[in-house]
């Protein structure tokens, strides 16, 4: 038996979940589901070239770590919880390092001087 709700005395039956966009009326936010998700890391890795996109100083010079696609970590430059979207011009491919300092309260992501969008 899968799910059961003893409430209901019947299985629980889910409903696929979709990408969800916020009300015309609220500022516009995007959220993925899983695959549109692994869409989104897939397009941001292949902009990367396998390098950290972050800057690492006031000049804008890129991070010089190598990352693979098991190792990199997709980072929100604006997090989700402050409004940000799931899109491509919102997420930079970070380092673990890059990533931690990050929620450590460290450096604050953003991308280097050359990033572009695609």
């Amino acid at each position: 038996m899968s799910h059961f709700n003893p409430l209901r005395r019947s299985p629980i039956k889910y409903k696929p979940r979709k990408h969800f966009e916020s009300m015309p009326w609220r500022r516009p936010k995007i959220r993925l589901d899983g695959r549109e998700m692994v869409n989104l890391r897939q397009d941001a890795f292949a902009r990367s070239g396998g390098q950290c996109e972050n800057a690492i100083n006031d000049t804008g010079d890129r991070c010089p770590a190598r990352v693979l696609w098991m190792t990199c970590d997709l980072a929100h430059i604006e997090s989700r919880g402050r409004g940000g979207s799931d899109v491509l011009g919102n997420v930079l491919i970070t380092c673990r390092n890059c990533h931690a300092e990050d929620h450590n309260g460290g450096r604050r992501l953003r991308p280097h001087k050359d990033w572009t969008i695609l």
